[in-house]
C-alpha cells in the first residue's frame, strides 16, 4: 500500500515538471543571467545570495533573471569566446539593466554554475553578449539547438 502512494507520488512529481506546452520538450541546458543587486526593500524570495568566483566574494542578485534561454536566437562562437544574440524582449531587458545597474555584477548561469561574472561598465544596446571564452562544443550544440527552435517558434507566431 505504502509503495502505491510512492510510486503515485513519484509519478505526480513528474507530471508537475512536465512542460507546460504540449509536444514541447524542455531545455536540456538552462541559460540565466541576473543582475547584483543590494537587496534594500527586497524579500527573501526577491535576492538570493551567492558567492563570485574565483574569490568567493558574497554578493545578492535579482532572485528573477533578466535574461534566460527563451530568450535565446543565436549562439556564436568565436576565436576566444562565444558571442549569444537574444530576440527583442532578451534585447530590451539586456539593455535596461545595464543601462540601469553600472558598477555592478552581471552573472551568467549555465545550468546553475557561473561562467561569466563582469562588472557592468556600459550599456549594452545591441541584443548580444560576448562571453570571453569558448563554452565545450556540446554546451554550444544545445545552446544552438534551443536558438534554432525559438526562432522557429518566434516564425510561427
Amino acid at each position: 500500500m505504502v509503495r502505491r502512494f510512492i510510486l503515485a507520488g513519484a509519478a505526480l512529481a513528474l507530471l508537475a515538471l512536465a512542460p507546460a506546452q504540449a509536444g514541447k520538450s524542455p531545455p536540456k541546458i538552462l541559460l540565466r543571467i541576473h543582475v547584483q543587486t543590494t537587496g534594500d526593500g527586497m524579500s527573501e524570495n526577491q535576492a538570493v545570495n551567492i558567492l563570485l568566483p574565483p574569490n568567493g566574494e558574497p554578493i545578492q542578485i535579482r532572485a528573477l533573471p533578466e535574461v534566460t534561454e527563451r530568450n535565446l536566437i543565436g549562439v556564436d562562437p568565436q576565436p576566444g569566446g562565444t558571442l549569444l544574440t537574444f530576440d527583442h524582449v532578451g534585447e530590451v531587458n539586456l539593455s535596461a539593466v545595464t543601462a540601469e545597474n553600472q558598477g555592478r555584477y552581471l552573472i551568467v548561469f549555465l545550468n546553475g554554475y557561473i561562467v561569466y561574472s563582469p562588472m557592468i561598465d556600459e550599456q549594452i544596446t545591441d541584443g548580444q553578449l560576448l562571453l570571453p571564452h569558448p563554452l565545450a562544443p556540446q554546451i554550444v550544440t544545445l545552446l544552438q539547438k534551443i536558438a534554432q527552435d525559438n526562432v522557429r517558434e518566434a516564425e510561427k507566431k
